[in-house]
């Protein structure tokens, strides 16, 4: 066996090549392959810079031996198949070129000789002959045994047979100890490297399908051969439902009626797709049978008329769907187990906090468990429920966002964050990043078995996009196209000047709000957060920017330079506006389950109550338009204590929604995902105007100039998603 000082080892992919011992590992284990199978890829390896020719194999690897070109093809296919590369025509491993040869083309990353330290063997005495008195001196490990014989010429003193014996027996020992250290620390270090090159980027990821169009999320059938997903190629389409047949890598497209669909699972022994859809301005969720050869011809309604729904999961039974679901404006997103058979659903986890939301769920393999993902307060947190003791309990938090948990077995999770999808154990909270995802190009996941992942990965990390200015006349018209880096997330008019703009721009996590040079785009940066931040407002009058950090509505003053905190992080906020005189911050906040309008004095930075029963406030003339919590209907207060006039007309206090009062006008936006919807009412008159437009073509978040007669908002074009794959097995 080779000194551990010679171990040469050198990356090959998702395996790890001995060169010294001419051995091929994968995660640590052993892999099996005949000799000549082995000096193929050897010689491979040694011609990694070019391709070889079959006749330069023949001369070099069989060169002990005549064979036909047949069986070094065949050596080929077998070390393609232990290589796991199969597909030909995307080789990974081993790359043929007609009239070229073969060529390794995997990533290769030779590892320099390991320098570990000796271990040292304690002093050991030999035992003494009754015939002698000599001691024997500490045995020192070397990097090798001596095999010289010796000369009896040199009058070395005569041993009994009997302490010969021993003494040879003792060596012995020795050196199948020094070999077996030698041996198992090689293997201790092989694993240590496999271990510390686990962590793959999404680079490594292999394509199942191009970038062409949207594929919004994704659903592994039972046995890993299909993929349901839904998506558009064309901002101007629907979102359908298609099929991904990874045995021949066919797309078939099973919807073509579908409004919006989204949030595809499978069910009923994958007999079934489940998919969420809109119907007259709600959601519905919609049953497709793959047993028919046109399955939308056989779609059943299993729910409509509720407000929204979350991804579903698979149940308890074959027929059984766990279900995020809000049913109303009342009640708050609740979990249901739907009966797919009897389309009953039974409430199973409901919400423990008013902000709280349900992003996902996934139940164990053993169905005792349910990993949850939920927002609240502006965290993100990652919890078990134990569906026989009803007992919560917190995994993982983070201010990053979350975008989905399954289980990887009974103990493991996998989870997708921000930046990165890694493993949780579910017992201790211990973390290991599996993928790198630095670019942050991932966006949702599934796996069948916990090893092979299937992952949607966008082609940009933030698609192409641009603002829009448009005039709000009866017919909506653009007035002005503004170019923009993707960083740019939210954009604001200044009041003081046309050739300025306030935006909000997002790299690296942080995100930084500032004054921008319509002439250059170069921006003055005020304020920076490694927070969620969600900017409302910028006034000179009041001398400052209004925003939401984290679940925390803040103030920055400009004097002051620095942020005054208005609500902590314990309180449930709405949004907030500026008073007509600049003096004060109007918002909404939750006490006791109970909504109320307050009032906060910039210059005393005291909170005060202005108004109870309504969620959210606008100054408009001499007196307010307010909204109620539940239904968020608006009414007119000519003044605090006076009665209100319903206006008869609803907003939308989902957070990318927006709405301002101007002059006789309230603006407003409300969204169903496939369009948004911009209002207009004059509050006097209510003459009541209504704009419809594909939701990234118009994004709810919108800004209005101070007449109220232009709003600027995101247009958005379609990030190109494939469909990608890893195997993860550690």
């Amino acid at each position: 066996m080779s000194s551990i000082l010679d171990i040469k080892l050198t990356k090959l992919g998702a395996f790890v090549l001995d060169l010294s011992d001419q051995v091929l590992y994968r995660d640590a284990n052993e892999v099996a392959i005949e000799p000549k199978v082995m000096a193929l890829l050897l010689y491979l390896y040694e011609n990694k810079d070019r391709y070889v020719s079959i006749e330069e194999l023949h001369q070099q690897v069989w060169s002990d031996r005549v064979v036909s070109d047949t069986a070094v093809r065949s050596a080929v296919k077998k070390l393609r198949l232990i290589l796991d590369d199969t597909d030909i025509a995307n080789a990974r491993y081993v790359k043929s070129v007609s009239k070229r040869g073969y060529k390794l083309v995997c990533d290769i990353e030779p590892v320099d000789a390991l320098e570990t330290p000796a271990i040292p063997v304690k002093e050991m005495k030999v035992a003494k002959s009754p015939a002698e008195e000599v001691d024997c001196g500490p045995v020192e490990a070397s990097n090798s045994v001596s095999e010289a014989p010796v000369n009896p010429a040199e009058g070395q003193p005569s041993t009994p047979d009997k302490s010969s014996s021993f003494t040879y027996k003792l060596l012995i020992v020795m050196v199948i100890f020094l070999s077996a250290t030698i041996g198992w620390t090689k293997y201790d270090t092989i694993v240590k490297y496999v271990l510390d090159s686990q962590l793959a980027n999404v680079s490594d990821l292999d394509q199942l399908t191009e970038f062409n169009g949207e594929k919004y999320d994704l659903s592994v059938s039972l046995d890993g051969r299909y993929i349901a997903f839904s998506g558009r190629t064309s901002i101007e389409e629907d979102r359908q439902v298609y099929l991904l047949d990874r045995q021949n890598n066919k797309i078939r497209q099973l919807t073509y009626h579908a409004n919006n669909a989204a949030l595809v699972q499978f069910a009923q022994n994958d007999k079934v797709i489940i998919y969420s859809d809109l119907s007259g301005g709600k959601t519905s969720v919609q049953l497709l049978p793959l047993t028919l050869s046109e399955p939308e011809s056989g779609r059943i309604t299993l729910i409509e008329g509720v407000v929204a729904v979350g991804d579903p999961s698979r149940g308890r039974h074959a027929s059984e769907l766990l279900l995020p679901m809000l049913v109303d404006l009342e009640s708050e997103m609740t979990l249901y187990a739907l009966d797919l058979h009897t389309r009953e659903y039974l409430r199973m986890l409901a919400p423990s906090d008013a902000s709280e939301i349900l992003f996902d769920v996934s139940l164990s393999p053993d169905k005792q468990k349910l990993a949850l993902i939920k927002k609240i307060k502006g965290q993100f947190h990652i919890l078990l429920f134990d569906l026989k003791t009803k007992e919560e309990t917190l995994i993982h938090s983070t201010k990053h966002k979350l975008y989905g948990v399954e289980w990887k077995n009974n103990t493991s999770l996998l989870v997708m964050a921000t930046g990165a999808l890694f493993q949780v154990d579910s017992l201790t909270g211990e973390q290991i990043r599996l993928i790198e995802d630095g670019d942050m190009l991932l966006r949702s996941f599934d796996t069948h078995d916990g090893a092979d992942i299937v992952l949607l990965q966008k082609e940009f990390s933030r698609a192409k996009r641009l603002y829009i200015e448009h005039q709000l006349v009866p017919q909506l018209e653009v007035q002005q196209i503004i170019n923009t880096a993707p960083q740019v997330v939210a954009m604001l008019y200044d009041e003081r000047s046309a050739e300025h703009r306030w935006v909000m721009h997002l790299r690296n996590g942080i995100t930084t709000i500032g004054r921008m040079a319509m002439s250059n785009r170069e921006i003055d940066s005020y304020y920076s957060s490694d927070e969620n931040v969600e900017l409302l407002d910028v006034s000179y009058q009041a001398g400052g920017i209004l925003f939401k950090e984290g679940p925390k509505l803040a103030f920055y003053s400009f004097e002051h330079s620095q942020v005054s905190y208005i609500t902590s992080s314990m309180e449930t906020s709405s949004d907030a506006a500026f008073s007509t005189d600049g003096s004060a911050i109007y918002y909404g906040v939750n006490v006791a389950g109970e909504w109320e309008i307050q009032s906060y004095n910039i210059a005393s930075k005291i909170s005060s109550l202005l108004l109870s029963g309504y969620r959210s406030i606008r100054p408009a003339g001499t007196g307010f338009i307010a909204a109620e919590p539940i239904d968020a209907q608006l009414f007119y207060l000519p003044t605090l204590t006076g009665p209100a006039r319903a206006l008869n007309h609803p907003i939308d206090f989902r957070y990318i929604s927006r709405w301002y009062v101007r002059g006789e006008h309230i603006i407003w936006t409300a969204f169903d995902e496939r369009n948004t919807y911009l209002h207009k009412l004059n509050w006097q008159t209510d003459l009541h105007l209504v704009y419809e437009e594909r939701f990234f073509a118009l994004y709810p978040t919108i800004a209005t100039n101070i007449g109220g007669d232009k709003v600027l908002s995101l247009s958005v074009q379609l990030n190109d998603t494939s469909i990608a794959t890893i195997k993860i097995d550690h």
